[in-house]
């Protein structure tokens, strides 16, 4: 039987990076080039300044009669699956991240970015391929590791395989830590010690015994 105080630490990890998670994903959509100015975190667009949302819309007007006459632009097609992010038009990302994904598809940014929408509409499997495409593109790139652990541990409910994905993220950078400040080290402990308990076999139980 597992014991009272390793289900209440499993509820509780559960609780907090369930918390975290959604802020880590929302907020670490990356930039895939510099097109002077900053993209901030994605906002639900009813939550979304008035102006902001005003000034998206019509960057994503120009950008689609961009691609209309140049499908080709590789470049056009992420501005236009960013600006589709921004404004939480996720299936139109999807699909325009894949455009540019068929052009050129060597930025583990532009794969993490497609990785987050899949999570979004609650395409888990595919999430799962986008980040990993993502790691495979660079083998530095943190947040497509980041956000993998995050599906397997929150959405595909895999423990083992989130914790060996943040093992990774540790060894190209111990001090990662959490939006609220936690240590990723920390967090891969106490899941570490989770499991652990869990599969420890049972004792004192008088089996075996005359």
């Amino acid at each position: 039987m597992v014991k009272k105080e390793t289900l209440y630490i499993v509820a509780v990890i559960t609780f907090g990076l369930g918390f975290l998670a959604g802020v880590v994903v929302s907020a670490v959509r990356s930039v895939p080039f510099d097109d002077g100015h900053n993209h901030p975190p994605q906002q639900a667009a009813s939550q979304a300044p008035q102006a902001q949302q005003e000034n998206v819309v019509e960057a994503i007007r120009i950008l689609e009669g961009a691609v209309a006459k140049e499908p080709g632009n590789y470049e056009a097609w992420v501005r236009l699956a960013n600006s589709y992010f921004d404004i939480g038009q996720n299936k139109k990302a999807i699909t325009a991240y894949d455009k540019a994904l068929a052009i050129n598809n060597s930025s583990a940014n532009v794969w993490t970015d497609l990785g987050i929408m899949y999570r979004r509409t609650g395409q888990f499997d595919k999430a799962v391929e986008s980040f990993s495409e993502g790691a495979k593109r660079d083998a530095g790139h943190i947040m497509s590791r980041m956000n993998l652990g995050i599906v397997y541990f929150n959405d595909i409910k895999d423990t083992p395989r989130a914790i060996a994905v943040w093992e990774e993220v540790l060894k190209l950078n111990p001090a990662v830590t959490l939006q609220d400040g936690t240590l990723l080290r920390s967090l891969v402990d106490q899941l570490n010690a989770a499991e652990a308990s869990i599969h420890l076999p049972a004792t004192g139980s008088g089996i075996g015994k005359n």
